[in-house]
């Protein structure tokens, strides 16, 4: 399944200066730069999550407009830069996690190319902020099992 329509693709894939032998192969590049940035701002995004602050995925995860998408990054962004500048944490044991410029900008260049896409996509990030990578859930399952006794 594509994130966005192919003319979409093809328009990030010239903006990034994508280089590829043939179009399909440029589409997939553009394609995995787009998933990349998805899975960034999640990871900036799940650092919410991990200290009980839903407030920007729900926001992400309702936005009808790229203005509420726009100042929900902004948000998000800032509170991450500042507290990692700071070097404290979100909550106890949760540090901050600031997305690439890249990640973002291309987030906000597929809301300007197409609301739906760029919409998709933030909803997207906001699904993928509310899981755990399967490291990590490997992680406190053993944890969990160790804690209990049972062998990790």
């Amino acid at each position: 399944m594509m994130l966005a329509q192919r003319q979409v693709l093809e328009v990030i894939a010239s903006r990034y200066g994508v280089e590829a032998k043939d179009s399909e192969e440029m589409l997939r590049k553009a394609e995995e730069m787009l998933r990349k940035a998805i899975e960034d701002v999640a990871e900036m995004l799940r650092r919410f999550v991990r200290a009980r602050q839903y407030s920007f995925v729900d926001r992400l995860a309702n936005a009808a407009g790229k203005e509420v998408v726009s100042a929900t990054l902004y948000e998000a962004l800032r509170i991450s830069e500042s507290t990692l500048k700071a070097g404290r944490t979100l909550d106890e044991n949760v540090r901050p996690y600031v997305a690439s410029e890249s990640s973002v900008k291309l987030l906000l260049d597929l809301l300007d190319l197409d609301l739906v896409s760029g919409l998709e996509a933030v909803k997207r990030c906001a699904v993928l902020a509310l899981t755990y990578p399967a490291r990590a859930k490997e992680e406190e399952e053993e944890g969990e099992g160790q804690a209990e006794g049972g062998v990790g």
